[in-house]
């Protein structure tokens, strides 16, 4: 870990890069991503969601957004954007307006944008959607009534919905499915084959597993630890590298061949209990603040 200063203040920051060991460490330059939170209003109401805020606190201003984004960038501590929420696509020409400033700040800005699907067509709406490094989009089961129910709305993206948008892309892997494995659900190997040969059929090239973040009761109940699942995978799996962030989270990642004989890219990630004492990432918040991660330090207002 290292200390650095940022709007005045000093900061501990990661400076090791994830490693196939979790006792080996990698040193490196320190590196941080900003998140974006252009509003904390979602149009769904999932029982295990972290954020329970739930509401909009007003109107992104979009000069101190660019301000912090230029800053950072200026400060060499910038590696990427992170567009989130609540839903962000609740408002899609805001979010438009925040991928022009950043491209405007540096063309090549890997920017990722994370939504439930609401309002998905719309990203066919800008012209430089194909920049985007990626669009995460959560969908929890294969079926689309199950999905529904998890979200608990009836307005997020259906398959249709996902395929229409994978067919127009000219990058065929800006597109990410994002898939929580809790009990009930995506719950088992057969599952996971299941959610995986979905995306395959519809086109989508790449699926990430989460573990639940246990931040109340019905996630407690319903967590399942991802190596349960993904140190018993079968032939058609090849495991590429598990991955550690000392004690604080680990990921594997590989490659599936589906049923329709595609291979398609995986990765599964847990986050463990421990607090992590240092800032792995910024967050612009919906109230136009920068904190030292989620409801974490304040270092600018």
């Amino acid at each position: 870990m290292q200390t650095i200063n940022i709007f005045g203040q000093d900061l501990l920051v990661r400076d090791e890069a994830c490693t196939c060991s979790p006792d080996k460490v990698i040193k490196g330059l320190p590196s941080l991503r900003l998140y974006i939170k252009p509003t904390d209003s979602c149009n769904a109401s999932c029982l295990f969601c972290a954020n329970e805020q739930s509401k909009d606190f007003g109107t992104i201003n979009l000069n101190k957004l660019e301000y912090v984004i230029s800053y950072l960038k200026e400060h060499h501590i910038l590696h990427g954007i992170s567009i989130t929420g609540g839903e962000p696509m609740m408002n899609p020409d805001i979010i438009f307006k925040i991928l022009d400033m950043a491209y405007r700040i540096d063309p090549n800005m890997e920017i990722q944008v994370s939504t439930n699907g609401y309002n998905l067509l719309r990203f066919l709406d800008y012209q430089d959607v194909n920049k985007l490094e990626s669009i995460h989009i959560s969908r929890h089961h294969y079926d689309d009534e199950k999905n529904k129910e998890i979200f608990h709305s009836s307005t997020i993206a259906s398959t249709e919905d996902i395929a229409r948008l994978q067919e127009e892309l000219d990058d065929k892997r800006i597109i990410n499915i994002n898939t929580i494995v809790m009990k009930d659900y995506i719950s088992n190997l057969r599952e996971i084959r299941r959610m995986l040969d979905y995306a395959s059929r519809i086109g989508v090239y790449k699926v990430g597993f989460v573990s639940l973040m246990k931040c109340n009761q019905f996630a407690k109940d319903h967590f399942i630890n991802f190596n349960d699942i993904f140190s018993h995978l079968d032939k058609d799996f090849i495991v590429g590298h598990h991955f550690y962030n000392a004690e604080y989270c680990e990921c594997i990642d590989g490659l599936y061949l589906s049923e329709y004989k595609r291979l398609i890219e995986f990765y599964a990630r847990m986050v463990k209990e421990s607090t992590c004492p240092c800032t792995n990432q910024l967050v612009y918040t919906s109230d136009n603040r920068v904190t030292a991660g989620f409801g974490k330090k304040l270092l600018y207002k």
